[in-house]
């Protein structure tokens, strides 16, 4: 097995963690699809005893979940990039690394919980500026690192 710095260990942790986070989250929109019986494509509506066109796109409950879900794609995906960018390149320490996996987390589980029980903002906003703000830490010290 490939021994691992320390750096890019915490680098492995904490985007495992967002990546298992992601992936639920992806499941939480199948159930409320079959329980409000909310499909957005023909055959998945017919498959569940609907008509093709049955189908909705509208649904609150749904969406708010998928919308949920499609952001956390957008901020997570780009934060693995950059958290392993910064602990290829040196930019910072394995507790640099673990602190700033732990502020993102945080934010981004902070977001889903906010948006899925639709609390009102700046909720929402503080914990989306808050992962926004982590992106942008690590992206700013790993090109001020190399340059």
């Amino acid at each position: 097995m490939m021994e691992l710095t320390a750096e890019l260990s915490a680098a492995v942790w904490w985007s495992t963690i967002l990546l298992i986070k992601l992936a639920t989250a992806g499941l939480l929109v199948a159930p409320a699809r079959l329980t409000r019986k909310v499909f957005s494509n023909p055959e998945d509506s017919t498959f569940h005893g609907g008509k093709p066109e049955d189908v909705k796109l509208n649904d609150e409950v749904v969406e708010r979940r998928r919308r949920a879900h499609l952001n956390d794609m957008e901020n997570i995906l780009p934060f693995i990039g950059l958290l392993f960018m910064f602990a290829m390149s040196g930019a910072g320490t394995a507790c640099c690394i673990s602190l700033v996996g732990k502020i993102f987390t945080a934010a981004r589980v902070t977001h889903t919980v906010v948006y899925l029980a639709a609390v009102r903002q700046p909720a929402r906003a503080i914990a989306f500026f808050v992962g926004l703000f982590c992106n942008l830490y690590l992206g700013g010290k790993v090109l001020l690192h190399l340059f």
